[in-house]
């Protein structure tokens, strides 16, 4: 049964779940297919005449639809950012409201060109996902750096990965090597202005790697991490904003369930579009938690 939506913690109701762009659905049973088959276009939701002096130099975000059947493995696609321009960020969502079959797998830095996103589909019926990639200029000290650590099955696993001494944290992701809907990302966000720090359950029978990325370079103007808690009940989903201040514009961000049990679920964590960033979570579990969402702000 689907998880009865809360909506008791509202922290930005302006933010609204961005509608996903048509595109027909994969239909590949392994992450490895459905990155390959995917052939849709990527698509600029911001185009560079759009852009103001609010943003990072060369600010764009890349959008790319997908679909995820139902089924025992899970399902993926990536965005790629323009030439010229890397990776700073990204994230991926579900179309419509979030429920208990649909949760994510892996959302992280496909190398310095884009993001990629694996999701997870336990329900009877199709659903669509989006992954976004959040685009700039290169900046100043820009790299990636990851830490990994091992997700025995039936277990939970963490790791953080930490940026160079010098540098700031613009955005951050994760990874599985499991590529079964068992494999599910609990915890995801900006730990401090350096560090990134991810949880993963492996509830498949073998054993697994996670993988945490940071992406680094120099500060940015403007730059602050802003974060807000609620409240997720148990048996309920929890999806909500997180807005970025003005005159600044989202390049990442995250959710952390602040018990770290398996039992609570990300399954959407976004930007919506410039202005902030979005997460989505489910409480499988009997007990209630709490949730922090985050944004990683800049200009």
């Amino acid at each position: 049964m689907a998880a009865e939506k809360t909506s008791a913690h509202r922290w930005l109701p302006q933010i609204a779940t961005a509608a996903l762009l048509s595109a027909a659905a994969v239909a590949a049973a392994s992450p490895a297919a459905a990155v390959a088959g995917a052939s849709r276009a990527a698509t600029a939701r911001h185009s560079p005449a759009a852009i103001s002096a609010h943003h990072p130099p060369g600010y764009q975000i890349i959008a790319r639809s997908a679909g995820a059947p139902p089924g025992a493995f899970d399902s993926g696609t990536f965005a790629t950012c323009p030439a010229g321009t890397v990776v700073w960020g990204g994230g991926v969502e579900f179309s419509g409201s979030a429920d208990a079959s649909l949760t994510v797998n892996t959302s992280n830095p496909n190398g310095s060109g884009g993001w990629a996103a694996r999701v997870n589909n336990t329900g009877t019926t199709n659903a669509q996902f989006e992954v976004d990639a959040i685009c700039a200029n290169k900046p100043k000290g820009y790299k990636i750096v990851s830490q990994m650590a091992d997700n025995p099955p039936g277990t939970q696993s963490h790791s953080t990965a930490t940026c160079p001494s010098g540098d700031t944290l613009l955005g951050g992701g994760t990874l599985s090597t499991a590529d079964q809907v068992a494999a599910i990302l609990t915890s995801a966000w900006p730990r401090s202005s350096a560090k990134f720090t991810g949880y993963m359950y492996n509830g498949t029978t073998s054993d697994a790697n996670f993988i945490v990325y940071a992406i680094c370079g120099h500060k940015p103007a403007g730059y602050k991490i802003v974060s807000e808690s609620g409240p997720i009940g148990p048996g309920a989903t929890l999806e909500e904003g997180i807005g970025c201040p003005t005159g600044t514009s989202a390049l990442g961000g995250g959710a952390q369930a602040l018990d770290h049990v398996p039992a609570v679920q990300v399954s959407g964590s976004i930007d919506q579009g410039p202005s902030g960033w979005s997460i989505a979570l489910n409480n499988t579990g009997q007990s209630a938690d709490q949730v922090d969402g985050y944004v990683i702000c800049a200009a």
